[in-house]
């Protein structure tokens, strides 16, 4: 369904619920959190069900016939080959959850605030110069992810430096 009518739909569902629990203001981070969970769960299914279906049963059968349990199966066969449409789903998610404007706008309380709805109440009355680093450091920040994940995801003995490299230039950017 469109942004807008899950915006919509959440908004109504989240004042409904707070009258029923007696809360008078129950838009804020934690609403924006949920409707954000649940708009992007479904692109998350769907990447992994793709890879579930594509994944061979024999895999499984082997496992089980060197004395693996179900448990075992899953943890040691299983997830480690839905690892990468789990990381891709997840990064999915992110990006839609990180650029989503409408649906946060929603679900927002007067408290609470997001960077899209930020950055739309600066250039809202003209472009402010603040607007040009924080999209450069967002600019920066995807690039660095992206090539992170596709190091991790193809190298076959893939190092710890990069990701303690990523980590120093988050704590950098957060600085």
């Amino acid at each position: 369904s469109p942004e807008i009518v899950t915006g919509l739909a959440s908004l109504l569902f989240f004042v409904q619920t707070g009258k029923m629990l007696g809360i008078k203001n129950i838009l804020g981070i934690f609403t924006i959190v949920v409707t954000q969970v649940v708009f992007s769960a479904s692109l998350v299914a769907l990447i992994v069900r793709a890879r579930l279906a594509s994944m061979d049963d024999s895999l499984d059968e082997a496992s089980a016939d060197l004395g693996a349990t179900p448990w075992t199966t899953f943890w040691q066969v299983t997830i480690p080959l839905l690892m990468p449409a789990i990381i891709a789903g997840g990064l999915l998610a992110f990006t839609f959850a990180f650029d989503d404007f409408v649906i946060t706008q929603f679900v927002s309380g007067p408290s609470s605030s997001t960077l899209p709805i930020r950055i739309w109440g600066m250039v809202r009355f003209g472009v402010s110069p603040i607007v040009n680093p924080v999209a450069t450091v967002i600019l920066a920040f995807t690039l660095t992810s992206v090539f992170l994940a596709q190091y991790i995801l193809t190298a076959s003995n893939a190092s710890v430096r990069p990701l303690i490299l990523w980590v120093l230039f988050i704590v950098g950017v957060v600085l």
